[in-house]
């Protein structure tokens, strides 16, 4: 993390979000980025994806933690958007370089992404959810969460 990334919010939501989710996350994103922001997600379909792409429209800093190594982006058609977001951010993972993402290594990742964000923004989540799970960690690491209304 720089200096800069001292203001910093994670746009976490569904990997099956609606189109209004998703347009609403890219200029939630957008705004954010131009006012200083660095967006932080896990690059996963949907809502993550959809962050990422809107912090870099607007030339700002993204941060998309990921599951697995860095040599193994998942998902594996988001390998593009992976190299932008590192270009203009960093890529950031507890794994070994090759390893493959496994169930289990998300929650995981939803955990660093809470760390990393001074806040949590969720997005059309459903009730049992990964987005769900990084709030439940913001609020463990006192960081405040907000809801996206839809």
């Amino acid at each position: 993390m720089l200096p800069g990334d001292a203001r910093s919010l994670a746009l976490v939501g569904s990997r099956g979000c609606s189109s209004y989710g998703r347009k609403m996350t890219e200029r939630l994103a957008s705004g954010l980025a131009r006012a200083g922001y660095t967006v932080i997600s896990g690059l996963a379909r949907g809502i993550d994806g959809a962050a990422h792409r809107g912090a870099l429209q607007a030339g700002g800093r993204t941060i998309g933690v990921l599951a697995g190594g860095l040599s193994k982006i998942y998902p594996p058609e988001h390998t593009d958007l992976a190299q932008e977001v590192a270009g203009a951010g960093a890529l950031a993972t507890e794994s070994a370089m090759r390893m493959e993402p496994m169930a289990g290594m998300f929650p995981a990742r939803n955990r660093i992404i809470s760390g990393l964000a001074k806040g949590v923004v969720v997005v059309e989540a459903a009730a049992r959810s990964g987005a769900l799970i990084t709030a439940s960690h913001a609020a463990e690491q006192g960081r405040p969460v907000f809801a996206a209304r839809s």
